[in-house]
């Protein structure tokens, strides 16, 4: 997203038809008050998305999160932490194992997958679902969530979904507050193709078609 320019381009949307005092008095009102909204609004998206060097983040109004099933039997861990770590090689942001133990590194093995942000976290990332049971695609499956907050590491976690969606199929489903066009998820889905260029890209189960 571009900085409105400073210099901005506002004062074209008005014709200088004339030099009224209703024509300046409107000029006014573009310089004083519209143009400074515009930045304003530009500078408050900037911060709550991408936050700001050597500051800390402001708070997020909504809450990002990601939830998941998978039926018992089906979980394909092995595949999935594979994939994985390949993601996080190619991510680029640093992680940790978990708010708890913070001085740890992350976990990606056979038998499964924990994660979070280092130094921007939010909810640790488990893999295989552990928290309880509930129907997916008929069937019982455990159950999963990722609230992140679209901190940095959410690309990671999102991508880790798609790749769960790619070899666990019908057999789980995935969701996301948010939807596909908003950045954390294209920034996953970029991450995605980069990494697994040979695959077609998942598509969550709340999204439409």
């Amino acid at each position: 997203m571009d900085s409105p320019d400073n210099g901005s381009e506002l004062h074209k949307l008005i014709e200088p038809v004339d030099d009224s005092e209703e024509y300046r008095a409107t000029l006014e009102f573009v310089e004083n008050v519209l143009r400074p909204q515009a930045i304003r609004s530009w500078e408050f998206t900037n911060r709550r998305y991408f936050g700001e060097e050597d500051k800390p983040r402001s708070r997020r109004n909504m809450i990002y999160c990601h939830d998941w099933g998978v039926n018992a039997g089906h979980e394909h861990t092995a595949e999935i932490s594979q994939d994985a770590a390949l993601l996080a090689d190619n991510c680029g942001v640093p992680l940790m194992l978990s708010i708890s133990h913070p001085d740890l590194d992350p976990l990606f093995v056979p038998d499964g997958i924990m994660f979070n942000g280092r130094g921007d976290s939010c909810d640790d990332f488990i893999y295989p679902p552990t928290e309880g049971a509930k129907p997916t695609a008929g069937r019982r499956s455990n159950y999963g969530k990722c609230r992140t907050e679209c901190r940095d590491y959410d690309t990671l976690v999102s991508a880790i979904l798609l790749a769960v969606k790619h070899h666990v199929g019908v057999r789980s489903f995935i969701r996301s507050t948010a939807q596909p066009d908003r950045e954390g998820w294209q920034a996953a889905f970029g991450l995605y193709s980069r990494t697994f260029p040979e695959r077609e890209t998942p598509w969550l189960d709340n999204w439409p078609q």
